[in-house]
């Protein structure tokens, strides 16, 4: 075998392997999510839409990388319900992609973003999917038009993605336009306390009657 043809192999060899290593690298959405153990309606949803596959997918051939801003449980049952499952299959899927940037914007970089942003739901020049951003510092908020939200943590980061875990839901203004939040809960006294006074006062009374019938009894053999 001549030394230019093993050069070709060792090349090609290296080409191989270089690809394999980069595609077993390349992060996995699911993963992710997966770790923390707070986002299983995010993660379910995910799945259930082909979003996850979607991405992974892009994040294997994008030059320009992702961010992913992801609401935990909690996020979604501060919600409305039903508010998730009486949309369409493309709704939730328009949700999803409403809180991913087709760009890497690291915690920084935020402040250079002009609003509206873009993300993957669609286009903001049209007022469907706007999501304006403001940035003091660490400080991120995200504003739809429906509600306000806030990066809370980074959940994972490196040059090609960055996942963020925001407080709410970022409801996007073309699907929820006529959306209401749920009313809050007022606290109330405790029933058993209020229960509790009632017997008191009714065992009292009882107590004060029947002390007062034996001194007219006793009164009255006395006579």
């Amino acid at each position: 075998m001549s030394k230019q043809v093993v050069f070709s192999l060792s090349l090609l060899l290296a080409f191989i392997f270089h690809c394999n290593t980069s595609l077993a690298q390349a992060p996995d959405i699911l993963e992710i999510l997966e770790k923390p153990g707070r986002f299983t309606v995010l993660i379910r949803l995910l799945k259930n839409t082909g979003v996850a596959n979607q991405l992974n997918g892009e994040l294997q051939k994008s030059n320009t990388g992702y961010t992913f801003f992801a609401p935990p449980d909690k996020a979604f049952s501060d919600l409305r319900s039903g508010a998730i499952n009486s949309l369409s299959d493309l709704q939730k899927v328009e949700l999803l992609q409403f809180h991913i940037l087709a760009t890497f914007v690291s915690l920084p970089n935020f402040q250079t973003l002009s609003n509206p942003v873009p993300t993957q739901a669609g286009d903001t020049s049209a007022g469907e999917f706007p999501l304006n951003v403001t940035s003091a510092g660490k400080d991120v908020g995200l504003a739809t038009g429906v509600v306000n939200a806030t990066i809370g943590s980074t959940l994972y980061t490196d040059d090609e993605l960055a996942v963020y875990q925001v407080d709410k839901v970022l409801l996007p203004l073309d699907i929820f336009r006529n959306y209401k939040p749920p009313e809050p809960v007022s606290e109330s006294p405790p029933v058993a306390a209020k229960v509790h006074e009632s017997s008191a006062l009714s065992l009292t009374g009882h107590g004060m009657w029947f002390s007062i019938g034996i001194a007219a009894s006793v009164a009255a053999f006395s006579l």
